[in-house]
């Protein structure tokens, strides 16, 4: 037994005696000899909150840098549900895991979660969505997420190019945002913030949450309806650009959509002859996966994170500049 997991025996022992219904699914690699760091193969957890192309960039980023130590990962989703969460971890405690990577799905129902694995002696880093007291060092041993402000201020300052271009300054702007999550939050005021440095005259006619494509589309094509005088739409992660920018496609309208995040999907609309997805500011999920591990196997060999805290730069992803946006493409 590793010695995090020593010295918290007693209190591990009242978490593996939970029996909580098992819900996470998984990949696992296989076990081999030991690892550059020094410590040998190691069984690392992860949770995320969905399925989507972030979170397939965490797992594979995740995924290749275990094996190449000959360790193996276990994956579970919470689906943005704290119950959820806890049953995830709770298995992963129970599968007697040497650290967990996690992503919470709330800034304080998440914390008795987070106890439980850092009372059970496993290595907890924080990824993804990490405010407030999920960044606690006397809970988590690192935490490594993508600047949300500046992913919104990327996009911002494309949109305020394009504002000051072509729209004399002043927009009549409609928000679908993902309020839900606080990082999403960041990633508005990061936009915002970028417009009014630049000048532009901003009268938001709405700001609606749609962060999912299914909800995003219909709830855009609703916007255009009832918003004839709308000029521009920003979305503030994957699901909202990619349904913003499908119901501006199937209205014939000539609205421009400036997003958040990146996929296949909106690569492909950013270079589309359309000329509907201007520009979208994607994280870095494998940079993120690889510097958790990082930060996990660091703790693990009974150092700490020093520093505690890091943020990764967001990629933009402009029409303007299409060879950033081509490199993505060809690395799919």
């Amino acid at each position: 037994m590793r010695k995090t997991k020593m010295f918290a025996a007693a209190a591990g022992a009242i978490a593996l005696a939970l029996t909580l219904a098992a819900c996470s699914g998984g990949s696992e690699g296989s076990e081999g000899s030991e690892s550059d760091s020094g410590a040998d193969a190691l069984k690392v957890g992860l949770i995320m909150l969905q399925g989507d192309t972030y979170y397939q960039g965490i797992q594979s980023g995740l995924e290749a840098a275990v094996a190449a130590d000959g360790g193996s990962v276990t994956t579970g989703l919470s689906n943005n549900d704290p119950a959820t969460e806890s049953q995830v971890a709770q298995n992963m405690i129970q599968a007697d895991v040497d650290a967990i990577l996690m992503q919470p799905t709330a800034d304080e129902a998440s914390i008795a979660t987070m106890q439980a694995i850092k009372d059970a002696g496993i290595a907890l880093i924080c990824y993804g969505n990490c405010v407030g007291p999920t960044t606690d060092e006397a809970l988590v041993d690192g935490v490594i997420q993508s600047d949300n402000t500046a992913l919104g201020t990327g996009t911002g300052e494309v949109a305020a190019k394009y504002i000051n271009d072509e729209l004399g300054g002043t927009v009549n702007l409609a928000i679908l945002n993902c309020d839900i999550a606080s990082a999403c939050k960041l990633r508005k005021a990061g936009f915002l913030e970028a417009l009014e440095a630049a000048g532009v005259t901003v009268n938001t006619v709405t700001d609606q949450e749609a962060y999912l494509v299914d909800k995003a589309t219909p709830v855009t094509t609703d916007i255009l309806t009832a918003h004839s005088d709308v000029d521009l739409i920003w979305a503030s992660n994957e699901g909202g650009t990619a349904g913003a920018t499908i119901a501006v496609q199937q209205s014939g309208k000539a609205i421009p959509v400036f997003g958040t995040d990146i996929s296949a999907q909106l690569a492909e609309f950013v270079t589309s002859a359309d000329g509907v997805l201007q520009a979208t500011t994607g994280q870095d999920p494998v940079g993120t996966a690889e510097g958790a591990y990082e930060m996990a196997k660091k703790v693990i060999d009974g150092g700490r994170n020093d520093p505690h805290s890091v943020e990764l730069p967001g990629i933009v992803y402009d029409r303007a500049n299409p060879a950033t946006t081509e490199e993505f493409i060809a690395a799919q």
